[in-house]
């Protein structure tokens, strides 16, 4: 992989860290607000208030793909980065463009 198409992936997965931290700002906001409209209503549970569990859940999935990008963003420079874990042959430029967390070629699936 070329240093080029490593900036271009960097870029992209920095990008997409701007995305996911703005949609966890939106989340939490939607969840605390749910939370004080609610706070005077005597039936609170979640079985009565399934948008915030819906937006609890993705919240929750913000959060993990965070970890996942910032993890792959500190892994774009190193030597094993676009290397298939499986068979050790270079993953596609495409592929890794795609899904910037690929560890496997399309072959090893």
């Amino acid at each position: 992989m070329t240093d080029e198409e490593r900036e271009i992936i960097r870029n992209q997965i920095t990008r997409q860290i701007v995305v996911v931290n703005k949609s966890i700002e939106t989340l939490s906001e939607l969840i605390s607000g749910e939370v004080q409209s609610d706070a005077n209503d005597w039936f609170t549970s979640k079985e009565a208030n399934p948008s915030k569990e819906i937006n609890e859940m993705a919240l929750a999935k913000a959060k993990q793909k965070l970890v996942v990008l910032k993890n792959v963003l500190t892994r774009v420079d190193s030597p094993g980065y676009g290397i298939c874990i499986n068979c050790g042959r270079p993953i596609p430029f495409e592929r890794l463009k795609a899904l910037p967390a690929a560890t496997r070629c399309m072959s090893c699936g």
